[in-house]
């Protein structure tokens, strides 16, 4: 049963051409941190198809340390057009990376990655 519904669920968000999936631009940008920090993400779809919804999750590390992740819905995209969202982390180890960093003791050299999959409408 967990396989048949498992290549279901696959089939319904699959992208009408293989061609067309990597034509998706993404965009990252800092906001503010402290206790939390916030990712500005940009998505604009360069298709030749509509978007139904974009969703995915956001990963921040410090130094090298993992230290949280967000998620991340942009909602649906027409062709040709972009959409903005943001992907706000709060997670304690930020906290004592934020604190680190304002006591002298390590830099603050933010990486963020995040993994947008749009998904069409068949």
């Amino acid at each position: 049963m967990f396989l048949c519904s498992f290549l279901l669920a696959g089939s319904l968000v699959a992208p009408p051409a293989a061609a067309e999936a990597g034509r998706v631009r993404l965009k990252l940008s800092f906001g503010w941190c402290k206790t939390a920090c916030e990712i500005r993400i940009k998505v604009t779809n360069n298709s030749r198809y509509n978007i139904a919804w974009v969703g995915g999750t956001c990963r921040l590390t410090v130094n090298g340390r993992y230290v949280g992740k967000g998620a991340v819905y942009l909602g649906p995209i027409k062709r040709g057009h972009s959409r903005s969202s943001t992907c706000n982390i709060v997670d304690d180890r930020l906290e004592d990376a934020w604190w680190d960093y304002e006591s002298g003791d390590a830099a603050f050299a933010t990486y963020a990655t995040v993994k947008a999959i749009p998904h069409y409408r068949r």
